[in-house]
């Protein structure tokens, strides 16, 4: 059966789920023109997000367009033939309607969903990101750390005396 791939803002990796479940398939990034034009994204995430993609294309077939999502990963379906969909699973609130609004336009499509891979064992909240890196940093790192901490300078001062 002919296959098609999804990318998404968070599946933007060579070694993606999905694109690797079906490495041949073409592979649609949609940048989402009506999201896009109800919140303020700065230009650098936009641009990094069109890198990935442009980084995925270089080793295999990619699409980048502009649209409704749903509207362009059924016409891209169908420009292919394709009867399934591979995509990695977004956490996003969109992702459910986009999927409806797909299964509405081509509900002959069969979408394959596949778990991204945790960076992390963590389940709490987070709040931000700082410290948020602090809980994971030696996991997701393998034990090391990015940036040294800093040491101590010699004694604090508090009102012009040593304390």
């Amino acid at each position: 059966m002919t296959a098609v791939v999804w990318l998404h803002g968070d599946s933007l990796s060579p070694t993606d789920p999905a694109l690797e479940a079906v490495p041949d398939a073409p592979a649609l990034f949609v940048f989402d023109r009506p999201f896009l034009e109800g919140c303020e994204v700065a230009f650098p995430r936009l641009a990094f997000m069109y890198q990935g993609a442009r980084d995925i294309a270089a080793a295999r077939s990619v699409e980048i367009v502009v649209g409704g999502v749903a509207e362009e990963l059924a016409a891209f379906a169908v420009r292919h033939g394709a009867g399934e969909l591979h995509v990695t699973r977004n956490f996003t609130p969109q992702w459910t309607q986009i999927l409806n609004d797909l299964a509405a336009r081509c509900p002959e499509l069969r979408v394959l969903v596949y778990e991204p891979d945790r960076l992390t064992t963590y389940q709490g909240a987070v709040r931000r990101f700082f410290g948020f890196w602090q809980k994971v940093e030696a996991e997701v790192l393998g034990g090391n750390t990015l940036y040294a901490r800093p040491r101590s300078q010699g004694q604090r001062y508090s009102q012009g005396r040593p304390r």
